[in-house]
């Protein structure tokens, strides 16, 4: 398993909504998908994977990739020691002004959910699954990471409530 969803329920939302558009949204959805289960698969890019790559580095965050999807569609992923954890999806004005906002981010591969390889699960990009907990126990909160707050929250976010901190945007 080489390939983990960083913010699973963001993403899959996201999905869901580029979907049911239609056109090319959906069709750069299923992109995304196959690509996501051949790096489940696999913990490298084959050629096939490569060419999809953007031609543009990315050079606001670490060991970051993009991969060119239909219509200007793109989807982020860093490549972390055996892991490609997927960031994002969007158009690629989305995908620019997602990345300005998570500049520098240093994604955990321990907060995403593993894409399980095709041969073990073949519905793993439809929906996600609901992470099982022991009986009585609770999810971990936000209050249980021990993170700083600006590798959690998005620039946009943390400008929303904390605005008297932070600088007037430009």
């Amino acid at each position: 398993m080489a390939a983990i969803i960083y913010d699973p329920v963001q993403f899959y939302k996201k999905m869901n909504r580029m979907d049911s558009v239609g056109n090319k949204s959906a069709i750069a959805v299923r992109q995304a998908r196959e690509i996501i289960s051949s790096l489940a698969d696999k913990n490298h890019l084959d050629h096939e994977l490569r060419i999809k790559l953007s031609q543009d580095g990315e050079a606001r965050i670490k060991n970051c990739i993009k991969f060119q999807l239909v219509d200007g569609h793109r989807m982020v992923a860093v490549k972390e020691k055996d892991w490609f954890i997927i960031l994002f999806l969007g158009t690629h004005d989305e995908a620019d002004n997602w990345i300005k906002n998570n500049m520098n981010m240093r994604p955990d591969p321990a907060r995403g959910k593993v894409v399980p390889p095709s041969d073990q699960s073949q519905n793993s990009q439809e929906e996600p699954e609901q992470d099982e907990q022991p009986e009585g126990q609770e999810p971990p909160s936000i209050h249980d990471l021990d993170v700083p707050l600006h590798e959690v929250l998005d620039q946009k976010t943390l400008r929303e409530i904390f605005p008297g901190i932070c600088a007037p945007p430009r």
